[in-house]
């Protein structure tokens, strides 16, 4: 789930907006005039954070008319599905308990939050909104919620309130609101994905958040992005080279509520509680949307019960980072 808004990108990504910034995280030298391939680049804003789309063979202008219908379409998603508009179609919902011409895009997210929590007995739950208010609340008086108040929020919680029929999507319990953050701008790269596909574009690299990618940078030179350090924003634990799925990210670090990491934006549906476990999750998946939230339902599971939740979807893996820094991975994380 990101949070800045959504949260800041943890995945530094090599070089969607600057060729020497590029270079500098890929190992990759910057592109030269007449040596590399033309490349074509937009930057928007969308989630609360900045969407570099990047393309690779733009002598013919395809590509930049390319990017830009994707960006375009990628500000339609956010305008739909942001909390922080009052216009939007989820700030519809939420403040109605009812919307009865939900966009495709809408029902794309709640119907496969739906499933996603289902699948995980609940501990994914895009119902969580009443705790992230809370803490909200009690953060800019400068203490933690009472218990008693956690309570009364966590009884505002529970996925099986979101009942949709066709394009009508109601709220079936009193106080419940919906935040899509942790699924939001997976989507986003994946109808950024489909959009160059469909045009012809062979080769590019998309973070609207979470990172997808098409074809290579070079033919023996793979998009590479740097997995941010949980406890240095500067610094990288990791790098993955990009192979084609999609790398999501979740972390403690992105919106806390104390000093000491303990309360942050993701919260377990079950305790009302920032779970304790992690200090970032990333998943790979073949979908942005299920990379999204595949990363947060990792952050609130074990290690263990996160594992079976990645096997029961095909080409998907993940990386643990514990409070203290120590890093695992299931085997098939493509380490650069």
């Amino acid at each position: 789930m990101k949070r800045r808004l959504f949260a800041a990108t943890p995945l530094l990504l090599s070089g969607t907006l600057d060729p020497r910034q590029w270079a500098l995280l890929s190992g990759a030298r910057a592109p030269v005039a007449g040596e590399d391939p033309p490349v074509a680049r937009v930057a928007g804003t969308a989630f609360g954070t900045i969407i570099s789309l990047c393309a690779l063979g733009d002598a013919d202008g395809l590509a930049q008319d390319a990017l830009r219908a994707a960006m375009h379409e990628v500000q339609r998603i956010d305008a739909l599905l942001s909390l922080f508009r009052p216009d939007s179609q989820l700030s519809r919902l939420n403040r109605d308990g009812r919307i009865e011409d939900a966009d495709p895009h809408l029902l794309r997210n709640l119907e496969f939050a739906a499933q996603l929590a289902a699948l995980t007995g609940g501990a994914f739950d895009v119902t969580v909104q009443p705790l992230w208010e809370l803490y909200t609340r009690a953060k800019a008086d400068g203490v933690l919620p009472a218990p008693r108040a956690i309570a009364q929020a966590r009884d505002r919680v529970d996925h099986r309130a979101v009942v949709i029929e066709g394009t009508t999507v109601r709220l079936d319990r009193p106080g419940a609101r919906v935040t899509l953050n942790s699924l939001a701008q997976g989507y986003a790269t994946d109808v950024v994905l489909d959009m160059l596909r469909a045009r012809g574009v062979a080769a590019a690299l998309v973070d609207t958040g979470e990172l997808g990618n098409l074809g290579r940078r070079a033919p023996a030179r793979p998009w590479t992005v740097g997995v941010q350090h949980p406890r240095d924003r500067s610094g990288l634990i990791a790098r993955i080279g990009m192979d084609g799925r999609v790398v999501s990210t979740s972390g403690d670090y992105a919106t806390t509520f104390s000093g000491d990491f303990r309360h942050h934006h993701i919260f377990d549906p079950a305790t009302g509680v920032s779970p304790p476990r992690f200090s970032s999750t990333v998943a790979l998946a073949p979908s942005g949307l299920l990379a999204d939230g595949l990363s947060t339902a990792m952050m609130v599971l074990d290690r263990a019960a996160g594992e079976r939740l990645l096997g029961a979807f095909a080409r998907t893996d993940g990386l643990w980072i514990d409070k203290d820094g120590g890093c695992t991975a299931t085997p098939g994380v493509p380490f650069a």
